[in-house]
């Protein structure tokens, strides 16, 4: 049993992260404890967080890149799950009312992003202008819907429904 410094309740050891630097090997507040603080100091400072987190990214784009690639070599049911869900919210978003020209449309854009990835130096993906799975409105997979722009700005827009 550890008592902790921060809500100052006795708990056992399985209730601490390990901390090599401390003499018992164990962090000083309890996982309660540090799961309030990273939630409160997140909200206080989400700019700053992402912020920092995209510069690190940018400065370190290999490193992130094999992190990535690793995780998803080690949880292919987390990315199945995902993939999956992606296309079936793609799927249930396209309306049966659709003509063949306006499927043929959305099919081009696809396309298109396709070429110009080939082509130039920037990333270029189709990006759905409402969301298809936003938080406060969904959107539809229709042409209408749809623009080409750079990935960069449609990762920075996230799944918001913000035009750019």
């Amino acid at each position: 049993m550890k008592s902790c410094t921060k809500c100052g309740i006795n708990k056992p050891f399985s209730e601490y992260h390990k901390d090599k630097s401390h003499a018992d090997g164990l962090r000083s507040f309890c996982k309660a404890c540090v799961s309030v603080y990273m939630k409160s100091n997140y909200s206080a400072n989400r700019d700053k967080i992402i912020a920092k987190t995209y510069a690190w990214i940018e400065a370190n784009r290999d490193r992130h890149n094999q992190k990535s690639n690793r995780w998803a070599r080690l949880n292919p049911g987390k990315v199945n799950a995902r993939t999956a869900r992606r296309y079936a919210s793609k799927t249930q978003a396209t309306p049966k009312w659709l003509s063949e020209n306006q499927l043929l449309h959305i099919k081009c854009r696809y396309q298109v992003a396709a070429m110009l990835n080939r082509e130039g130096l920037d990333k270029w993906e189709v990006d759905h202008i409402v969301p298809l799975r936003g938080s406060d409105v969904c959107g539809l997979h229709v042409p209408w819907n749809l623009r080409i722009i750079k990935q960069s700005e449609n990762r920075r827009k996230s799944n918001i429904f913000a035009v750019l």
